[in-house]
């Protein structure tokens, strides 16, 4: 018998009162879906919701939310392929290219998947990984080995622990592929001879089994850093002596010139005025933290008196001796205590000290405190608060641009990860007005624009207001309207048409430093590691855009390829040119590789690659052509960034040794030129060793590479020249040149190896020899041949001479000083005492508490 079909509507539902008959409902209140009831689904209120008094509520079902995802989804999809687009418009990136990134970009999950994958070397890993670079790139001792492990225990020993992790940024771990090639190389060429037979047709005795092949070379093998020494401290150091007045005044004349304007981490008009009052005055008694930037300051200063050989300096290890002062004062103790400016001003010179000393992982140590302290104070943020007068506040932002640039430099020296999020910080960059200039009316104004890091002030040109900017504008600048593009235009032109001071150095030296810590980040890290390929091409090329609008926008003052007469000194070129060309190195050393013989698959990649590296060793001469062409170690540390000289030596050499190594394949119509740029570098080496001993550990690395190389790369070592003798010999005549296109960017046509002229002869030297085989407009700014800048001057500091000029500066002015205003600074309150002396008549008790603030 049939059952008869239940009818249609809500009435037929129930067959008697009370009773429910299951029936399918398109979608389930909310309740009964958690309580999983069968929902009769009515709108008004389900029958189970009614019955226990609850509110019925329904939601969008799975495929409404699907439905709801995917188009949000797809917007989004959208709106980055807009994106995309228009970045790809503004870098001259073609489809095919993007849809390549794309394509590989679907198989880079893969790598996380793959352990071995992850911890092979780039030959090694697998074809399916999207990281991979090209297969022509198979031995490559570039930054693109599986750089994302290690295989050293550094704590094995002490001196495993002194060097301790070296990343791929650094010029070490160059060294280290360097020595890993060498070894192949000439393993490869030693095979090859002992398979030859001898005259009598017998098999060669060497055909003996080759030893196994060495593991690979040590970190600390490669090091040329003397961190495996103890910093010297003095016994019995009378922590309070301080030195004759006459002879303090050259000690902080020398620091002054030489180093505040590359570090202006304490506000030198306060401390002139702290400082006259404490040397006229001996029975003042100013706080351990002053005094212990006061001993800073002189072991700084007697450092650089000792490289250079100065007049006035006094005893060799007189550094050490100060030193030792300020840590009995302000360094020992210090490790609980809580941070304040003074200490961070305190932790930031014996950084820089240690840096010049060639204690770089103690220094890398010291900063990581310095740079936490400054986070912990705020000072990576921008301060509006009304507490503070607008004076100290941009004092206090070149405290921390200070702190940023030293843990750049050590971040660039180890290879270690910086402990500084850029995207966190909203610290603006210093104005261009000396500290001399702030009580001007128009400069006074400008220091005190609220939020001036952030609107269309001054600093909102091409290199932005701060780095957090640096990311976040890139695709807005891609979209500027004309307004905004003239707007920034004449933020161009009214920092070209500022006269060169200290401040305009600092402040172009922080926004070169900005785009060279991108560089670390986006191209050395473990993510970008696993970026596929056509990726990091795509970053590469961004940033050597950036740095070349950098150079665009620099003053004609500042312009270290120009020979026109420059009232900057020739100090802050060479300093801007050193970090110019070591950021441009970092930038294209990923490419700089041996190429295989086998025919590549990607000929557009190779073609990249091959221009690329070509500029890394490009971009190594000219740094090379930065030095005179007779080693002059004394000469070269009064005119340079001389606590890092040696490291921007050692990564042009590094980079040059890599090219000889890989038989010149990037230059070979250069190689004549390589190796006469390297033997000058050995040269320069070889004199800076009689200097200190982490300069003689890096003459001797490099020089055993060269001589090791030289049997297969046909150099007669007996030939090299002498960096005593004369540098015209026939070993560094110039060749003929030949034309090579390196690209369509201006700035690369500006420097490649093409040479439409040359120069007279009278004022080619060796150095000018080279740059003529490597840029036609290059030369180098201290050569005293050719350079407007007056050369031979005297660099003995004698009794004061920046010093004097900065007290006459304030004193000239009428009615109350403005510093009076700025010191001292109570960080308890954040107010200014408008009294230099407290009203007390106990000046000893007082000025030590007044002593005890920040100088700013």
């Amino acid at each position: 018998m049939a059952i008869p079909r239940l009818g249609d509507g809500a009435e037929s539902a129930f067959t008697s009162p009370g009773r429910f008959h299951r029936r399918h409902v398109r979608r389930a209140c909310e309740s009964c879906r958690q309580r999983k009831t069968k929902c009769t689904g009515d709108k008004s209120g389900c029958r189970n919701c009614r019955e226990a008094g609850i509110i019925c509520c329904y939601t969008d079902g799975k495929r409404e939310k699907s439905k709801r995802s995917l188009a949000s989804l797809s917007a989004k999809v959208q709106a980055y392929e807009d994106v995309i687009r228009k970045l790809s418009n503004r870098f001259g990136v073609s489809d095919e290219q993007l849809v390549n990134i794309a394509l590989v970009a679907e198989s880079a999950p893969d790598l996380a998947l793959n352990a071995e994958a992850g911890l092979a070397t780039t030959g090694e890993r697998s074809q399916d990984s999207g990281s991979e670079p090209p297969p022509y790139r198979s031995s490559s001792p570039s930054a693109l080995d599986g750089v994302d492990h290690t295989g050293e225990d550094f704590n094995r020993d002490e001196t495993a622990r002194a060097t301790g992790f070296i990343g791929r940024s650094s010029e070490i771990s160059w060294l280290q592929k360097l020595s890993k090639e060498v070894n192949n190389e000439c393993e490869e060429w030693s095979s090859s001879k002992s398979n030859e037979d001898d005259d009598n047709g017998l098999p060669s005795p060497t055909l003996t089994p080759l030893p196994e092949k060495p593991s690979d070379p040590l970190v600390a093998s490669s090091s040329y850093y003397i961190d495996d020494l103890d910093v010297p401290k003095k016994e019995q150091v009378d922590a309070f002596a301080v030195p004759s007045r006459d002879t303090a005044t050259k000690l902080l004349n020398a620091y002054l010139t030489s180093v505040h304007p590359s570090l202006p981490i304490i506000g030198i008009s306060t401390f002139i005025s702290q400082f006259q009052v404490f040397f006229s005055q001996p029975s003042l008694k100013p706080g351990s933290k002053w005094l212990a930037i006061l001993n800073l300051i002189f072991a700084i200063a007697s450092k650089y008196g000792q490289l250079t050989d100065a007049e006035w300096k006094e005893g060799e290890d007189d550094h050490q001796m100060y030193f030792s002062r300020a840590r009995s004062l302000s360094l020992e103790d210090q490790l609980l205590h809580h941070p304040d400016l003074q200490q961070l001003q305190v932790e930031g010179l014996a950084c820089f000290y240690l840096i010049a000393s060639g204690h770089i992982n103690r220094a890398w140590k010291l900063s990581g405190s310095a740079v936490r302290g400054a986070l912990g104070l705020g000072l990576h943020l921008q301060n509006v608060g009304v507490c503070t007068s607008d004076t100290s506040k941009e004092i206090r932002y070149r405290v921390w641009w200070s702190l940023y640039n030293i843990e750049h430099l050590l971040g660039v020296m180890t290879g270690r990860p910086s402990c500084i999020i850029d995207s966190s910080c909203t610290t603006p960059l210093p104005v261009p007005f000396d500290e001399s200039d702030f009580q001007k009316e128009e400069v006074a104004q400008l220091i005190g624009v609220v939020g001036r890091g952030t609107s269309s002030s001054l600093d909102r040109m091409s290199f932005s207001s701060s780095t957090a900017n640096l990311d976040s504008t890139a695709d807005s600048d891609g979209n500027d309207t004309p307004a905004e593009c003239d707007t920034k235009r004449s933020q161009a032109e009214y920092f070209k048409s500022l006269p060169p001071c200290m401040s305009l150095y600092f402040l172009q030296m922080t926004s070169l430093t900005t785009i060279a810590k991108r560089m670390t980040t986006k191209l050395y890290s473990p993510e970008a590691l696993q970026s596929p390929w056509a990726s990091i091409e795509f970053t590469i090329q961004s940033l050597m855009l950036a740095i070349d609008s950098w150079f665009m926008n620099l003053p004609s003052a500042y312009d270290f390829t120009s020979t026109q007469t420059s009232q900057c000194p020739v100090g802050q070129r060479l300093g801007l040119a050193f970090l110019f060309y070591s950021t441009k190195i970092g930038i294209t050393r990923p490419c700089l590789c041996r190429l295989d013989s086998s025919p590549p698959e990607d000929e557009k990649a190779h073609e990249f690659c091959s221009k690329t590296a070509a500029e890394c060793v490009e971009s190594a001469c000219h740094m090379l052509t930065l030095f005179p062409d007779t080693p002059d170690a004394a000469m070269l540390h009064r005119i340079s960034p001389w606590w890092c000289t040696l490291h921007y030596l050692m990564q042009a050499t590094t980079v040059l040794l890599l090219e000889l190594a890989f038989h010149s394949q990037h230059v070979p119509e250069k190689a004549n030129m390589v190796l006469k740029a390297a033997k000058k570098a050995i040269d320069w080496l070889s004199a800076l060793s009689k200097t200190n001993m982490a300069s003689e550990r890096a003459w001797k690395l490099c020089d055993g590479f060269l001589c090791r190389l030289a049997p297969y790369i046909g150099i007669d070592v007996n030939e090299m020249s002498d960096n005593e003798g004369s540098s015209s010999n026939s070993l560094f005549d110039a060749p003929d040149i030949g034309s090579t296109e390196l690209g369509d960017d201006p700035l690369v046509d500006d420097l490649s190896f093409d040479q439409t002229s040359t120069l007279p002869a009278a004022t080619v030297t060796t150095a000018e020899s080279i740059a003529a085989g490597m840029d036609s407009t290059a030369c180098s700014p201290i050569n005293p041949l050719v350079s407007p800048l007056d050369m031979s001057a005297s660099y003995s500091l004698e009794v004061p001479d920046l010093l004097d000029t900065l007290t006459k500066s304030e004193n000239s002015l009428s009615g109350p000083l403005p510093y009076d205003e700025l010191f001292p600074y109570d960080p308890a309150t954040g107010q200014i005492t408008r009294s230099f002396f407290p009203l007390g008549p106990n000046m000893d008790l007082d000025m030590g508490y007044f002593w005890g603030d920040a100088v700013c």
